[in-house]
């Protein structure tokens, strides 16, 4: 008898949790604004791997899906950004006769493909196919802001493939892009840090000249990468290979704690 008393005593008490207006709240609170989003997918082209050839474009990325401006105005700024990349593979002839190049994915895989044509005809021993892939996704969204990381891999012949990777920082109420640099309160002093931190990952002394150990520094002058922004842990800092070293170094990535950035970033905003 006392089982079933605490057996029902039990049921009432899921009842009533379930019923609780609050804790639907804290479950559907992922899912609204601009944390509210799907994945999605288009893959033009492909790559004949008999003969090794064709060219191919393939995207994976993560776009805000409710209705607010914010997230419309995120989606057509992520969609520009795309085309923008695969459009990069062509000249500006190119485009400006097949206009559908700068207003789609698609009209801008026509003209790589088209290009890649074009080559191999000129080329026809050249091996390998053309390819570009692009994924992306969020590295933290808050109420004021939204950061997305977009990776970008690409292979148009030569030695080895090109990759890259580019952080944006979204308005959280506009969804308008907005620029890290304006984050910044001690410019000098931030300088100063990341390059102290930059040695460290790179196993280097103070004193040691970058520009004669092979760094891309024109007259040995330090400078932050064109990628950092905020994470939960830092700020994160990306160097993309080539951009202040060889290829063959790879990126020089690292997150630098807020604990050591207090006065030179302001992450209130």
């Amino acid at each position: 008898m006392r089982f079933l008393q605490n057996l029902l005593i039990c049921a009432i008490f899921a009842i009533i949790w379930a019923c609780n207006p609050s804790s639907k709240k804290e479950d559907s609170y992922e899912k609204v604004g601009l944390k509210a989003g799907k994945t999605t997918r288009e893959i033009f082209g492909g790559c004949d791997t008999t003969t090794n050839t064709g060219a191919a474009v393939r995207i994976q990325v993560w776009i805000p899906s409710d209705s607010s401006e914010a997230s419309a105005n995120i989606r057509s700024e992520l969609n520009k950004k795309i085309i923008e990349r695969i459009n990069s593979y062509a000249d500006s002839a190119s485009i400006a006769a097949n206009p559908i190049a700068a207003k789609s994915a698609k009209g801008a895989y026509e003209v790589f493909a088209k290009n890649y044509s074009g080559f191999k005809k000129e080329f026809r021993d050249a091996p390998g196919c053309w390819e570009v892939e692009l994924k992306g996704d969020t590295v933290m969204v808050t109420p004021e802001i939204l950061i997305y990381q977009l990776d970008h891999y690409a292979f148009t012949g030569g030695a080895h493939p090109n990759s890259f990777k580019s952080l944006h920082i979204f308005d959280g109420q506009t969804g308008k892009e907005k620029e890290m640099k304006k984050f910044v309160s001690d410019s000098l002093a931030l300088l100063k840090k990341v390059e102290s931190t930059f040695r460290k990952v790179e196993k280097l002394a103070s004193d040691i000249n970058l520009e004669e150990e092979g760094y891309f520094l024109k007259n040995n002058h330090f400078f932050l990468p064109a990628n950092y922004v905020f994470t939960r842990e830092g700020v994160f800092f990306y160097y993309n290979p080539y951009e202040i070293a060889p290829y063959v170094k790879g990126a020089i990535q690292f997150t630098i704690p807020y604990a050591e950035l207090e006065g030179m970033v302001r992450k209130d905003f």
